[in-house]
């Protein structure tokens, strides 16, 4: 009779190989996947502190629109405004695109882009919300 040796054979060898590679594999892409959304809100006083640290991609932005500084040319697609943060320092955003259906004076917004050379925020996305919006329609609900 043949005794049987304790350890793994090559196929078992192989085969824990293999998976080891593939849970390594997706812990790499869920660590990626997790990073590259997890992105961080600046104000707008936090992205002027970074001076030329700024200028890279991807930067989010949150503030409020300044009233008065919508600029729109709905020929082109482009809109401009500045945006303020809680400590009123301003930046100037520029983006291209159709703008929100609720994008008004002082709603808060977060721009996604980066900031470009001559100090204005290059916007590839534009977000709104306005909380007192949501709020006042639980109070309808709540009152019937």
């Amino acid at each position: 009779m043949e005794q049987k040796s304790k350890g793994l054979n090559k196929a078992q060898k192989k085969f824990m190989i293999g998976a080891s590679l593939l849970v390594i594999a997706i812990a790499y892409l869920i660590f990626v996947g997790v990073k590259a959304s997890g992105a961080y809100y600046h104000t707008v006083s936090e992205v002027l502190a970074m001076g030329p640290m700024s200028r890279k991609t991807g930067l989010r932005l949150e503030g409020k629109v300044a009233p008065g500084t919508i600029s729109n040319d709905a020929a082109n697609l482009k809109l401009s405004f500045h945006i303020i943060d809680e400590s009123k320092k301003s930046m100037a955003v520029v983006y291209k695109g159709v703008a929100p259906d609720m994008f008004q004076d002082n709603i808060d917004v977060v721009v996604e882009g980066s900031v470009g050379a001559d100090g204005k925020f290059i916007a590839t996305k534009l977000l709104t919300s306005c909380p007192s919006r949501y709020e006042a329609a639980k109070d309808v609900k709540k009152s019937t």
